[in-house]
Protein backbone atom coordinates (compact mmCIF):
# COMPACT_ATOMS: atom_id res chain seq x y z
CA UNK A 1 0.00 0.00 0.00
CA UNK A 2 2.89 2.30 1.02
CA UNK A 3 4.51 2.20 -2.54
CA UNK A 4 1.26 2.87 -4.26
CA UNK A 5 0.32 5.77 -2.15
CA UNK A 6 3.73 7.42 -2.04
CA UNK A 7 3.90 7.59 -6.08
CA UNK A 8 -0.04 9.10 -5.78
CA UNK A 9 0.77 11.59 -2.95
CA UNK A 10 3.84 12.72 -4.90
CA UNK A 11 1.50 13.16 -8.07
CA UNK A 12 -1.26 15.15 -6.86
CA UNK A 13 1.42 17.37 -5.04
CA UNK A 14 3.03 18.06 -8.42
CA UNK A 15 -0.23 18.92 -9.57
CA UNK A 16 -0.83 21.03 -7.34
CA UNK A 17 2.41 22.64 -7.41
CA UNK A 18 1.67 23.18 -11.63
CA UNK A 19 -1.84 24.94 -10.81
CA UNK A 20 -0.17 27.42 -8.35
CA UNK A 21 2.31 27.70 -10.75
CA UNK A 22 0.15 28.22 -13.96
CA UNK A 23 -2.56 30.67 -11.81
CA UNK A 24 0.76 33.18 -10.57
CA UNK A 25 2.11 33.60 -13.90
CA UNK A 26 -1.09 34.29 -15.46
CA UNK A 27 -1.79 36.56 -12.93
CA UNK A 28 1.89 38.09 -13.95
CA UNK A 29 0.95 38.06 -17.69
CA UNK A 30 -2.72 40.14 -16.69
CA UNK A 31 -1.99 42.48 -14.13
CA UNK A 32 -5.37 43.86 -12.60
CA UNK A 33 -6.36 47.11 -13.31
CA UNK A 34 -8.90 47.96 -10.60
CA UNK A 35 -11.74 50.97 -10.45
CA UNK A 36 -11.12 53.83 -8.59
CA UNK A 37 -14.98 54.64 -7.95
CA UNK A 38 -18.02 54.79 -9.58
CA UNK A 39 -18.97 57.92 -11.81
CA UNK A 40 -22.59 59.35 -12.95
CA UNK A 41 -24.79 56.77 -10.98
CA UNK A 42 -27.98 57.77 -12.90
CA UNK A 43 -26.68 55.17 -15.87
CA UNK A 44 -26.51 51.50 -15.00
CA UNK A 45 -29.06 48.92 -16.53
CA UNK A 46 -29.72 50.23 -19.93
CA UNK A 47 -26.52 51.85 -20.14
CA UNK A 48 -24.74 52.16 -24.20
CA UNK A 49 -22.02 54.47 -24.21
CA UNK A 50 -20.50 57.75 -23.06
CA UNK A 51 -19.14 60.70 -24.85
CA UNK A 52 -17.44 63.89 -23.87
CA UNK A 53 -18.49 66.91 -25.97
CA UNK A 54 -16.72 70.34 -27.13
CA UNK A 55 -18.42 71.79 -23.89
CA UNK A 56 -17.07 69.82 -21.40
CA UNK A 57 -19.96 67.77 -20.87
CA UNK A 58 -20.35 64.07 -20.46
CA UNK A 59 -23.39 62.68 -22.49
CA UNK A 60 -24.64 59.37 -21.22
CA UNK A 61 -26.52 56.90 -23.68
CA UNK A 62 -28.71 54.67 -21.51
CA UNK A 63 -32.62 53.44 -20.52
CA UNK A 64 -34.00 55.40 -17.94
CA UNK A 65 -36.31 52.76 -15.39
CA UNK A 66 -39.91 52.78 -15.54
CA UNK A 67 -40.99 56.08 -13.41
CA UNK A 68 -38.41 57.89 -14.24
CA UNK A 69 -38.36 58.56 -17.87
CA UNK A 70 -38.41 62.52 -18.19
CA UNK A 71 -38.09 65.77 -16.48
CA UNK A 72 -41.34 65.96 -15.74
CA UNK A 73 -42.92 62.88 -13.09
CA UNK A 74 -45.43 60.86 -15.35
CA UNK A 75 -49.00 60.56 -14.64
CA UNK A 76 -49.07 56.63 -15.32
CA UNK A 77 -48.26 54.55 -12.64
CA UNK A 78 -44.62 52.78 -12.79
CA UNK A 79 -46.12 49.60 -13.94
CA UNK A 80 -47.58 51.00 -16.88
CA UNK A 81 -44.30 53.21 -18.06
CA UNK A 82 -41.96 51.14 -20.12
CA UNK A 83 -37.84 52.09 -19.91
CA UNK A 84 -37.27 55.05 -21.74
CA UNK A 85 -33.85 55.72 -23.31
CA UNK A 86 -32.56 58.93 -23.35
CA UNK A 87 -28.76 60.55 -23.30
CA UNK A 88 -28.20 62.10 -19.89
CA UNK A 89 -26.09 65.46 -19.81
CA UNK A 90 -23.71 65.72 -16.30
CA UNK A 91 -20.77 68.27 -16.12
CA UNK A 92 -17.32 67.29 -15.02
CA UNK A 93 -18.17 66.83 -11.28
CA UNK A 94 -20.96 64.57 -12.23
CA UNK A 95 -23.82 66.62 -11.80
CA UNK A 96 -26.88 66.00 -14.09
CA UNK A 97 -27.60 69.16 -16.39
CA UNK A 98 -30.62 68.28 -18.50
CA UNK A 99 -31.42 65.49 -20.68
CA UNK A 100 -32.55 64.47 -24.39
CA UNK A 101 -35.06 64.53 -25.50
CA UNK A 102 -36.61 66.47 -22.44
CA UNK A 103 -40.00 65.02 -22.73
CA UNK A 104 -39.79 61.62 -24.65
CA UNK A 105 -42.31 61.59 -27.09
CA UNK A 106 -43.52 58.27 -28.73
CA UNK A 107 -41.26 56.70 -31.22
CA UNK A 108 -38.55 59.12 -31.31
CA UNK A 109 -35.80 57.00 -29.80
CA UNK A 110 -36.65 53.13 -29.60
CA UNK A 111 -33.43 51.11 -28.48
CA UNK A 112 -30.45 53.20 -29.43
CA UNK A 113 -27.26 51.50 -29.85
CA UNK A 114 -24.30 54.57 -30.08
CA UNK A 115 -24.46 58.21 -30.11
CA UNK A 116 -21.08 60.98 -30.84
CA UNK A 117 -20.93 64.70 -30.51
CA UNK A 118 -19.64 66.99 -33.46
CA UNK A 119 -17.64 70.04 -32.63
CA UNK A 120 -20.97 72.43 -33.09
CA UNK A 121 -22.16 70.87 -30.27
CA UNK A 122 -24.97 68.68 -32.59
CA UNK A 123 -25.65 64.94 -30.98
CA UNK A 124 -25.57 61.96 -33.23
CA UNK A 125 -27.88 58.73 -32.32
CA UNK A 126 -28.13 55.58 -34.08
CA UNK A 127 -31.27 53.65 -33.12
CA UNK A 128 -30.65 50.15 -35.19
CA UNK A 129 -34.56 49.28 -33.63
CA UNK A 130 -35.87 52.21 -34.76
CA UNK A 131 -34.60 51.98 -38.27
CA UNK A 132 -33.38 55.86 -37.57
CA UNK A 133 -30.50 58.38 -37.01
CA UNK A 134 -31.46 61.05 -34.93
CA UNK A 135 -29.85 64.50 -35.03
CA UNK A 136 -29.94 67.12 -32.22
CA UNK A 137 -28.99 71.05 -31.94
CA UNK A 138 -26.81 71.35 -28.61
CA UNK A 139 -30.06 73.06 -26.92
CA UNK A 140 -31.54 69.56 -27.46
CA UNK A 141 -34.08 70.07 -30.00
CA UNK A 142 -34.69 67.79 -32.37
CA UNK A 143 -32.69 68.69 -35.72
CA UNK A 144 -33.12 65.54 -38.17
CA UNK A 145 -35.08 62.60 -37.69
CA UNK A 146 -33.46 60.31 -40.51
CA UNK A 147 -34.58 57.02 -42.14
CA UNK A 148 -31.30 54.80 -42.16
CA UNK A 149 -31.53 50.78 -41.72
CA UNK A 150 -30.21 49.14 -38.90
CA UNK A 151 -27.59 52.26 -37.60
CA UNK A 152 -25.65 49.93 -34.99
CA UNK A 153 -22.66 52.55 -34.41
CA UNK A 154 -21.65 56.49 -35.74
CA UNK A 155 -19.09 59.18 -35.62
CA UNK A 156 -19.47 62.80 -36.53
CA UNK A 157 -17.54 63.54 -39.52
CA UNK A 158 -16.38 67.44 -40.50
CA UNK A 159 -18.23 69.07 -43.46
CA UNK A 160 -21.45 67.75 -41.73
CA UNK A 161 -21.17 64.53 -42.79
CA UNK A 162 -21.21 61.46 -40.05
CA UNK A 163 -20.21 57.77 -40.79
CA UNK A 164 -22.20 54.51 -39.54
CA UNK A 165 -21.84 50.74 -39.42
CA UNK A 166 -25.18 49.10 -40.49
CA UNK A 167 -25.73 45.86 -39.63
CA UNK A 168 -27.44 45.04 -43.14
CA UNK A 169 -25.01 46.75 -45.56
CA UNK A 170 -22.55 44.92 -47.89
CA UNK A 171 -19.44 46.99 -46.76
CA UNK A 172 -18.04 47.95 -42.89
CA UNK A 173 -18.81 51.59 -43.09
CA UNK A 174 -21.32 54.14 -44.71
CA UNK A 175 -20.76 58.05 -45.03
CA UNK A 176 -24.23 60.09 -44.88
CA UNK A 177 -24.53 64.07 -45.12
CA UNK A 178 -27.00 65.64 -43.09
CA UNK A 179 -30.18 64.80 -45.27
CA UNK A 180 -29.62 61.11 -44.83
CA UNK A 181 -28.11 60.93 -48.34
CA UNK A 182 -25.72 58.43 -48.84
CA UNK A 183 -22.23 59.68 -50.14
CA UNK A 184 -20.07 56.47 -50.25
CA UNK A 185 -19.75 53.42 -48.45
CA UNK A 186 -16.13 51.00 -47.82
CA UNK A 187 -14.98 48.47 -45.72
CA UNK A 188 -14.42 44.90 -47.00
CA UNK A 189 -16.09 42.53 -44.80
CA UNK A 190 -14.62 39.58 -43.78
CA UNK A 191 -15.60 36.30 -44.77
CA UNK A 192 -16.06 34.32 -42.04
CA UNK A 193 -19.11 31.76 -43.32
CA UNK A 194 -20.92 30.72 -46.29
CA UNK A 195 -24.15 31.39 -44.70
CA UNK A 196 -24.71 35.48 -46.20
CA UNK A 197 -26.74 36.30 -42.92
CA UNK A 198 -24.90 35.29 -40.39
CA UNK A 199 -21.72 36.43 -42.10
CA UNK A 200 -23.50 40.23 -42.02
CA UNK A 201 -24.00 39.79 -38.33
CA UNK A 202 -20.26 38.14 -38.01
CA UNK A 203 -19.15 41.40 -38.92
CA UNK A 204 -20.72 43.30 -36.80
CA UNK A 205 -18.00 46.04 -35.32
CA UNK A 206 -17.08 48.96 -32.84
CA UNK A 207 -16.76 52.31 -35.08
CA UNK A 208 -14.31 55.22 -33.30
CA UNK A 209 -12.24 58.68 -34.78
CA UNK A 210 -9.52 60.67 -34.11
CA UNK A 211 -8.56 64.00 -34.81
CA UNK A 212 -6.59 63.18 -37.91
CA UNK A 213 -9.29 62.22 -39.36
CA UNK A 214 -9.13 58.45 -38.95
CA UNK A 215 -11.65 56.01 -38.68
CA UNK A 216 -11.43 52.99 -36.48
CA UNK A 217 -13.41 49.87 -36.82
CA UNK A 218 -12.86 46.78 -34.32
CA UNK A 219 -15.06 43.46 -35.40
CA UNK A 220 -17.12 42.24 -32.30
CA UNK A 221 -16.83 38.47 -33.76
CA UNK A 222 -13.70 38.00 -35.78
CA UNK A 223 -12.43 34.70 -34.04
CA UNK A 224 -8.63 36.94 -34.13
CA UNK A 225 -9.01 40.32 -32.39
CA UNK A 226 -9.07 42.63 -35.39
CA UNK A 227 -8.85 46.42 -35.66
CA UNK A 228 -8.94 48.35 -39.01
CA UNK A 229 -7.96 51.96 -40.03
CA UNK A 230 -9.68 53.45 -42.64
CA UNK A 231 -9.23 57.20 -44.20
CA UNK A 232 -12.76 58.89 -43.58
CA UNK A 233 -12.28 60.69 -46.66
CA UNK A 234 -11.10 58.60 -49.59
CA UNK A 235 -12.53 55.27 -47.21
CA UNK A 236 -8.62 53.91 -48.35
CA UNK A 237 -7.60 50.90 -45.80
CA UNK A 238 -4.62 52.68 -43.79
CA UNK A 239 -3.24 49.56 -41.48
CA UNK A 240 -4.88 46.30 -39.87
CA UNK A 241 -4.02 44.81 -36.55
CA UNK A 242 -5.14 41.65 -36.49
CA UNK A 243 -4.14 39.17 -32.91
CA UNK A 244 -2.82 36.09 -33.83
CA UNK A 245 -0.92 35.63 -30.43
CA UNK A 246 -0.66 32.17 -28.57
CA UNK A 247 -2.34 33.35 -25.25
CA UNK A 248 -5.21 34.20 -27.32
CA UNK A 249 -5.40 30.73 -29.79
CA UNK A 250 -7.81 29.28 -27.62
CA UNK A 251 -10.50 31.95 -27.69
CA UNK A 252 -9.87 31.96 -31.75
CA UNK A 253 -10.50 28.25 -31.72
CA UNK A 254 -13.45 28.32 -29.68
CA UNK A 255 -15.29 30.78 -31.56
CA UNK A 256 -14.21 29.50 -34.86
CA UNK A 257 -15.76 26.11 -33.69
CA UNK A 258 -18.79 27.95 -33.26
CA UNK A 259 -19.32 29.71 -36.78
CA UNK A 260 -19.06 25.43 -38.18
CA UNK A 261 -21.59 25.08 -36.32
CA UNK A 262 -23.79 26.85 -38.88
CA UNK A 263 -22.82 24.14 -41.69
CA UNK A 264 -24.51 21.67 -39.62
CA UNK A 265 -27.34 23.29 -39.55
CA UNK A 266 -27.45 24.13 -35.78
CA UNK A 267 -28.27 27.21 -33.61
CA UNK A 268 -24.96 29.72 -33.66
CA UNK A 269 -24.65 32.06 -30.96
CA UNK A 270 -21.32 33.79 -31.87
CA UNK A 271 -18.53 34.16 -29.28
CA UNK A 272 -17.79 38.40 -28.49
CA UNK A 273 -14.27 38.76 -29.12
CA UNK A 274 -14.28 42.71 -28.50
CA UNK A 275 -16.55 43.76 -26.13
CA UNK A 276 -15.62 47.34 -25.94
CA UNK A 277 -13.12 49.61 -27.93
CA UNK A 278 -11.76 53.31 -27.32
CA UNK A 279 -8.96 55.72 -28.96
CA UNK A 280 -7.15 58.70 -27.54
CA UNK A 281 -7.88 60.95 -30.47
CA UNK A 282 -4.66 63.31 -29.66
CA UNK A 283 -2.03 61.03 -29.49
CA UNK A 284 -3.95 57.65 -31.51
CA UNK A 285 -3.41 55.04 -28.93
CA UNK A 286 -5.93 52.81 -28.57
CA UNK A 287 -7.48 50.16 -25.86
CA UNK A 288 -10.22 46.93 -26.89
CA UNK A 289 -11.47 44.62 -24.13
CA UNK A 290 -11.53 41.17 -24.58
CA UNK A 291 -13.76 40.01 -22.14
CA UNK A 292 -12.54 41.99 -18.88
CA UNK A 293 -8.66 41.63 -20.51
CA UNK A 294 -8.27 45.67 -21.44
CA UNK A 295 -5.03 45.27 -23.64
CA UNK A 296 -3.75 49.30 -24.81
CA UNK A 297 -1.83 49.83 -28.14
CA UNK A 298 0.59 52.45 -29.50
CA UNK A 299 -0.23 54.64 -32.44
CA UNK A 300 2.36 52.05 -34.11
CA UNK A 301 0.09 48.96 -33.09
CA UNK A 302 2.00 47.92 -30.64
CA UNK A 303 1.11 46.34 -27.75
CA UNK A 304 1.59 47.96 -24.46
CA UNK A 305 0.24 46.56 -21.45
CA UNK A 306 -3.19 44.23 -21.05
CA UNK A 307 -4.35 44.27 -17.61
CA UNK A 308 -7.86 42.76 -16.28
CA UNK A 309 -10.52 45.11 -15.30
CA UNK A 310 -12.47 44.96 -11.81
CA UNK A 311 -15.47 47.64 -10.59
CA UNK A 312 -14.74 49.44 -7.41
CA UNK A 313 -16.70 46.46 -6.01
CA UNK A 314 -14.28 43.78 -7.22
CA UNK A 315 -16.66 42.62 -9.96
CA UNK A 316 -15.46 42.11 -13.31
CA UNK A 317 -15.53 44.25 -16.25
CA UNK A 318 -16.30 43.67 -19.49
CA UNK A 319 -17.26 47.36 -21.11
CA UNK A 320 -18.90 47.65 -23.77
CA UNK A 321 -17.75 51.38 -24.07
CA UNK A 322 -14.30 52.97 -23.50
CA UNK A 323 -13.96 56.25 -23.18
CA UNK A 324 -10.35 57.41 -23.17
CA UNK A 325 -9.36 61.08 -21.68
CA UNK A 326 -5.64 62.42 -21.19
CA UNK A 327 -5.72 61.11 -17.81
CA UNK A 328 -8.12 58.49 -17.25
CA UNK A 329 -10.33 56.18 -19.01
CA UNK A 330 -14.25 55.32 -18.53
CA UNK A 331 -15.28 52.11 -18.67
CA UNK A 332 -19.05 51.78 -18.97
CA UNK A 333 -21.19 48.21 -18.70
CA UNK A 334 -24.61 47.43 -18.85
CA UNK A 335 -25.70 47.11 -15.64
CA UNK A 336 -22.82 47.55 -13.85
CA UNK A 337 -22.53 51.37 -14.37
CA UNK A 338 -19.95 53.74 -15.45
CA UNK A 339 -16.34 53.81 -13.66
CA UNK A 340 -13.22 55.45 -13.26
CA UNK A 341 -9.79 53.81 -14.10
CA UNK A 342 -6.53 55.12 -14.56
CA UNK A 343 -5.03 54.92 -17.93
CA UNK A 344 -2.97 51.56 -17.59
CA UNK A 345 0.77 52.05 -18.45
CA UNK A 346 3.86 49.84 -18.41
CA UNK A 347 4.53 46.79 -20.00
CA UNK A 348 3.37 42.99 -19.08
CA UNK A 349 5.33 41.24 -16.49
CA UNK A 350 6.02 37.79 -17.32
CA UNK A 351 7.32 35.63 -15.09
CA UNK A 352 11.17 34.72 -14.35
Amino acid sequence: MNRIAQPLVLTIAVLAAAIVSAARVRAQEDPTLDAKRRVFPDAGAGFRTIRRGPDGAYYVLTSLPPGAPSNKPSRRSKLATPSVPVILIFDGKGTKLRQIPAQPRRGELVSPDALDIDTSGRIYVADPAGNTVSIYAADGTLFAHLTIPETTQIVALPGDQFAVCRANADHLISVYDLHGKLLHEFGELADLSDDADLNLQLNAGHLAKDKAGILYFAFRYLPEPTVRKYDSISGLLLDELSLTTLDLAPMAQSARQEIARAASGQPVHPHEIISGFGVDPDTQEFWLALGNLLMRFDNADNRMVGNRAYSADGARMVPNSILVETDRLLLGNDPLGIYEFPRSSGSIRRAE
